[in-house]
């Protein structure tokens, strides 16, 4: 019985932990720990005890393996995806030997210790010509300054959990980036976005972009932060309708697929 349940929770991207492990809060420090594993080779934090990510990479798996599979019915060879919101890289490394040596990943990520990492983490898979990392928070306006938080880890224990805070009066600022300002002009097979309640600004940057290449996006919706940043799953349908697509698949709950009418 222990072991069915550890299978089912990697399918959804989790794992099993001793009580002493996961008990042990997250504290935000620069150590660095090192893995090889199944999945590739990473750059972890080592106090991160409760980031749920770090730990699901450590054991080998798959975070959010449901989304890497159905990405993976979608992303073609010699072809770019968008992975925006790419915390520590596992997807972006995923999706890149899905994409193969003619292919490309624009990942994205805006809290600068993560960035960091998946900067590292890249080089440690050797992909630096098949991955580029973008620093900056995407949005649906460019060039505008905006406060990222600085991790306490009383809400979440996640590094990953914490995101571009509209409220927010102090913390990090961070400069905004908006996809189409990048003028991509490479054939994007696929896009991921996945920016902790902020994928609606996301995607509103991206409309040119997507336009022209009309492919299918995932989006996650995060049900928590709704009265925080008063946003509302309507407003997610509206902009699908407005660029002539309609949703496919919802993926553990709160991950969206949608693709062109």
């Amino acid at each position: 019985m222990k072991s069915l349940i550890q299978t089912i929770l990697r399918t959804v991207g989790y794992r099993v932990v001793r009580i002493n492990e996961a008990s042990k809060p997250s504290r935000n420090t620069n150590r660095l720990a090192y893995h090889e594993t199944p999945t590739g080779n990473y750059y972890l934090p080592t106090d991160a005890h409760q980031d749920v990510i770090a730990n699901t990479i450590i054991a080998g798996n798959l975070f959010e393996e449901p989304i890497i599979r159905a990405a993976q019915r979608h992303i073609k060879k010699g072809t770019t995806v968008l992975d925006v919101g790419s915390n520590y890289g596992q997807m972006a490394i995923q999706f890149a030997k899905m994409v193969g040596p003619d292919g490309h990943v624009q990942a994205f990520d805006a809290d600068e210790f993560v960035y960091h990492l998946l900067q590292k983490n890249i080089k440690a898979n050797s992909l630096d010509s098949r991955i580029t990392a973008n620093f900056g928070a995407v949005h649906d306006e460019a060039d505008k300054t905006v406060i990222f938080p600085v991790q306490n880890f009383e809400r979440f224990g996640a590094y990953g959990s914490y995101g571009i805070d509209p409220n927010a009066t102090e913390g990090r600022t961070v400069r905004t980036i908006t996809i189409d300002s990048l003028n991509i002009q490479d054939n994007i097979s696929f896009m991921k976005f996945d920016v902790q309640g902020a994928d609606l600004r996301a995607m509103k940057g991206a409309v040119e972009t997507i336009a022209r290449n009309r492919t299918p996006i995932l989006f996650e919706y995060e049900y928590q932060f709704e009265e925080d940043y008063n946003f509302y799953f309507q407003d997610y349908v509206d902009f699908v309708r407005s660029i002539d697509y309609k949703f496919k698949n919802v993926i553990s709950g709160h991950n969206f697929l949608i693709v062109p009418n």
